[in-house]
């Protein structure tokens, strides 16, 4: 049961590896419908702001410092992973900062907690591979497992 978890878990990670190597798909022209703001707080004594973004076809967080660039009612452009729908980029063409395409809310799985699949991965692989103890192939499944939740958390939270 235990090889049948890792196995899974590595599938997952060559499933996330995929959708990060995959050409990203575009929505050109997609008009925000609506610019809502959310607290992002680091801690207690640093208290940041950030605005939940919705087009027609994604959704999205922007920090304040670059949401004046996105306006309700604005036409943007915005790319999205092809499998999960993760938006790695957008553009305003209307921005008064110019068209240049920018990032979202930077704490995505493809971004500042890109190490949680990457080890996960390692982990399962390791649970997965021939010839180790039963001892190894359930303690991978149990770390796997932790760091699963933590990654589809991840995954889902930002």
């Amino acid at each position: 049961m235990a090889r049948r978890l890792n196995a899974a878990l590595l599938l997952c990670c060559l499933l996330l590896g995929l959708d990060w190597a995959l050409p990203l798909r575009e929505y050109a022209h997609e008009t925000v419908r609506s610019r809502f703001p959310i607290s992002v707080s680091v801690s207690l004594s640093d208290p940041q702001l950030a605005y939940r973004v919705r087009t027609e076809h994604t959704l999205f967080r922007l920090p304040s410092s670059i949401s004046h660039r996105v306006r309700e009612g604005q036409p943007i452009t915005v790319w999205q992973t092809p499998l999960l729908g993760v938006v790695r980029r957008v553009s305003a063409p209307d921005s008064p900062d110019g068209a240049a395409p920018f990032q979202p809310y930077g704490g995505t799985i493809y971004g500042t907690f890109v190490v949680l699949p990457l080890l996960l991965g390692a982990v399962s692989a390791v649970g997965v591979a021939p010839g180790r103890t039963p001892e190894t192939v359930v303690n991978t499944a149990a770390v796997g497992g932790l760091l699963a939740l933590l990654t589809l958390v991840v995954l889902l939270w930002f």
